[in-house]
C-alpha cells in the first residue's frame, strides 16, 4: 500500500470523531489567522508611535497585544484538547480492533509469530499511528495557514524581497523528501526490533525458573543486550534522518534572511524603506522560521506513523479463522467419526494424518497412544477445528464439523491438558471463565466435583483467592484440579484430556484421576495419555503410528494380541520398575 492510500485509510479511524476534530481545525485556523497581527502592529507602532508620537497608537497597541495573546491562548487550549481527545480515541479504537482480531486469528498464525512481537504491535506501534492521524493534520493546517498569512503580509510589504526569500522552497522540499523516505525505512525496522525486545523479555519472565536452574542469566542478559543495541542502532538512524532536516532548513532560511536584509538595507524605496516597515518585514520572516521548522519536523512524525500504520494494518488484515459453518446445534450426543482424514501442517514434509478412520460412540472413552509425532494431538486439533482438514470428513452426530458454526462446535467441547493455562485472576474467575455472572454455588459445585474444594475452602479468601500468573501460587495438582473444575462448570458433552496427568506426582495423580473419572462419566471422552495405567479402563484404545491407526481394542484384547500396544505396555512396565528400584 502506497503512502497516500495508507494515510487515507488511517484517516478513516478519525472520521467517527470528525466534529471534535473539526472544532480543533477551526480553532487552529483562527489561531493561524492571528499570527500576522503581531508583525502588522509593529509597523504603525514604530512609525506612528515611536517616531510621530501618536497617542492613539501608544494607548491602544499594548491593549491589542494583550487581547491577541488572550485569544491565542484560548484557541491553543481548545485545539490541543480537541486534538488530544481524538488521538486517544483513535488509539483506543485501534487497540481494541487489533486485540479483537488477535483472538480470532487461526492457530497457524500463532505458530509463526512470537507473543512478544504481537504485544509490541498492540502496545507500542499503535501509539505512533496517532501522530500521523491527528498531529500531522494539526501541524499542516496551523502552520500552513500561518505561513500563508505571514507570506501575504510580506508580499503586501515588498513582493520583490518576498520572492527572493522563496528561492529556498525547492531546496527544502528536496531535503524533506529524501530524509522522509530514509526515515520511513528505518522506523519500520525500529518497530520490528522493538518486537524482538518484548519477545526476549516475555520469554525471560515466563521461563525464569529454567533461566535460574540452568544459570542462563548471563546468556539472557547478552541476548537482551544484543536486541537492545539493535533497536538503539535503528533509533539513532531515525534520529539522524529526522534531526538532519531542521538545521539544514534553518541554514537555508538564515541565508535567505541575510540576503533579504542586505537587499533591504541597500534599497531606499518600497514599504521596507521605513524603520517600521523593515522591522515588520524582518519580524514576519523570522516568525516564519518556527512554522517552517515544524512543517519539516512533522515529516518525521508522519513517516514514523505510516511505518506504524503498516504494522497495525498488517495485523488487522490477517484473515480470521475460516468459519463456513451455518448450523447451530443446541445439544450434541457425542458420536464422533473420522472418515479417511488427511492432514499436513503448513511447511511440513510429511503428513501428520494419513487416511485416518476412527469412530467414537457417544458416552464412551477412547484413548489414543503412540510415539511422539504419531498424530494424536493432531486428531484433537482437527476435531476442535484449530486446523481444518485437507481431505476426508469429520462428523459429530452425523454433521460434518465444518458445517457447524465454530462457536456452536466449541460450546460442546471441554479441554483439560497437561499444559494448564490459568489466568491471573481469582479461582472463581478461572472456574467460571467467560461467565462473569456465575453463581458462587455453581462454582463451588464444580470445585467439589473436581476434588478441589478441600484445598480451596482452606484458603483465606476461598474462591476469591488470586492464583497468580498461570496459577503460580498453586501446586501442579491444584492447578490441574482447577482446570478440571472449569470443564465441570462448562458441562460439555465432549471431553478432551490431553496428557492431563503426565506431569504430576503419584499422590496428585491419584486425586486428579478421581476427579477425571467423575468428569468423564456420561461424556464422550477422547484421551491422549503418556501413562498407560490411566487408560487401562478406557472403552477403546487406539494405537497410532505415522498418522494412521494400527491397532484398536480394549486393554485385555490388545495385550492378548501381543502386538503394538503390548510392546508399549512392556516398555511402560519396565520404566515403572526402574523408577521403584
Amino acid at each position: 500500500m502506497n503512502s497516500r492510500a495508507l494515510y487515507f485509510r488511517l484517516l478513516t479511524y478519525v472520521k467517527p470523531y470528525w466534529k471534535v476534530f473539526a472544532a480543533s481545525i477551526v480553532a487552529l485556523t483562527m489561531l493561524a489567522a492571528t499570527e500576522p497581527l503581531f508583525p502588522a502592529l509593529l509597523k504603525p507602532l514604530l512609525d506612528e508611535g515611536f517616531t510621530n508620537k501618536d497617542s492613539a497608537y501608544i494607548k491602544w497597541t499594548p491593549i491589542l497585544l494583550v487581547g491577541i495573546a488572550l485569544l491565542r491562548g484560548t484557541l491553543t487550549f481548545v485545539s490541543s484538547y480537541a486534538s488530544s481527545w481524538v488521538a486517544t480515541k483513535v488509539v483506543t479504537d485501534l487497540r481494541t480492533l487489533m486485540f479483537d482480531r488477535l483472538i480470532h486469528l487461526p492457530s497457524s498464525f500463532f505458530d509463526n509469530h512470537s507473543s512478544g512481537s504481537l504485544v509490541s504491535k498492540i502496545a507500542y506501534d499503535v501509539n505512533n499511528v496517532t501522530g500521523a492521524a491527528t498531529q500531522v493534520l494539526t501541524v499542516l493546517v496551523r502552520d500552513s495557514l500561518t505561513i500563508l498569512g505571514l507570506l501575504g503580509w510580506l508580499l503586501w510589504l515588498d513582493w520583490k524581497l518576498t520572492l527572493v526569500a522563496l528561492t529556498i522552497t525547492p531546496l527544502i522540499m528536496l531535503l524533506v523528501g529524501y530524509f522522509g523516505r530514509r526515515l520511513r525505512r528505518v522506523s519500520r525496522e525500529s518497530q520490528r526490533s522493538m518486537g524482538m525486545i518484548t519477545h526476549v523479555i516475555e520469554e525471560a519472565c515466563t521461563s525464569h525458573k529454567v533461566v535460574k536452574i540452568f544459570q542462563g542469566e548471563g546468556f539472557e542478559t547478552a541476548r537482551f543486550d544484543k536486541a537492545n543495541n539493535v533497536q538503539r542502532g535503528f533509533s539513532m538512524r531515525a534520529t539522524v534522518a529526522s534531526s538532519a532536516v531542521t538545521p539544514l532548513v534553518q541554514l537555508f532560511a538564515s541565508t535567505a534572511v541575510s540576503v533579504v536584509i542586505a537587499i533591504a538595507l541597500s534599497d531606499s524605496g518600497g514599504a521596507t524603506a521605513s524603520a517600521g516597515g523593515f522591522i515588520s518585514f524582518l519580524t514576519a520572516m523570522l516568525m516564519m522560521l518556527a512554522p517552517i521548522k515544524r512543517l519539516t519536523d512533522v515529516n518525521a512524525t508522519l513517516q514514523r506513523g505510516l511505518a506504524a500504520a503498516e504494522s497495525v494494518f498488517e495485523m488487522l488484515d490477517e484473515l480470521q479463522e475460516t468459519d463456513a459453518g451455518t448450523q447451530t446445534v443446541s445439544r450434541l450426543n457425542g458420536l464422533i467419526e473420522f472418515d479417511h482424514v488427511h492432514f499436513t501442517y503448513p511447511g511440513a514434509e510429511h503428513p501428520a494424518l494419513s487416511d485416518l478412520n476412527l469412530t467414537i460412540k457417544p458416552g464412551t472413552t477412547v484413548a489414543l497412544i503412540g510415539r511422539s509425532g504419531s498424530g494424536k494431538s493432531t486428531v484433537v486439533s482437527l476435531l476442535t477445528r484449530f486446523y481444518n482438514i485437507e481431505q476426508g470428513d469429520i462428523r459429530i452426530d452425523g454433521i460434518p464439523v465444518q458445517n457447524i458454526r465454530l462457536q456452536a462446535l466449541r460450546h460442546h467441547i471441554a479441554l483439560v491438558s497437561q499444559d494448564v493455562r490459568l489466568f491471573n485472576d481469582s479461582i472463581a474467575a478461572n472456574v467460571a471463565y467467560a461467565t462473569p455472572k456465575a453463581e458462587p454455588s455453581e462454582i463451588e459445585a464444580a470445585l467439589r466435583a473436581a476434588h478441589a474444594w478441600e484445598f480451596v475452602s482452606q484458603l483465606p479468601q476461598g474462591i476469591d483467592t488470586l492464583v497468580g500468573e498461570n496459577g503460580v501460587k498453586l501446586s501442579g495438582g491444584q492447578r490441574q484440579r482447577i482446570a478440571i473444575a472449569r470443564a465441570f462448570f462448562k458441562n460439555a458433552p465432549i471431553l478432551i484430556l490431553d496428557e492431563a496427568t503426565s506431569a504430576l506426582d503419584t499422590e496428585s495423580e491419584r486425586q486428579v484421576q478421581l476427579a477425571l473419572e467423575e468428569l468423564m462419566r456420561g461424556r464422550t471422552t477422547l484421551v491422549i495419555a503418556h501413562r498407560l495405567s490411566t487408560i487401562e479402563r478406557a472403552d477403546c484404545i487406539v494405537v497410532m503410528e505415522k498418522g494412521r491407526v494400527v491397532e484398536t481394542g480394549n486393554h485385555d484384547e490388545l495385550l492378548a494380541r501381543n502386538s503394538a500396544y503390548a510392546h508399549f505396555h512392556k516398555l511402560q512396565h519396565r520404566h515403572d520398575l526402574a523408577e521403584t528400584t
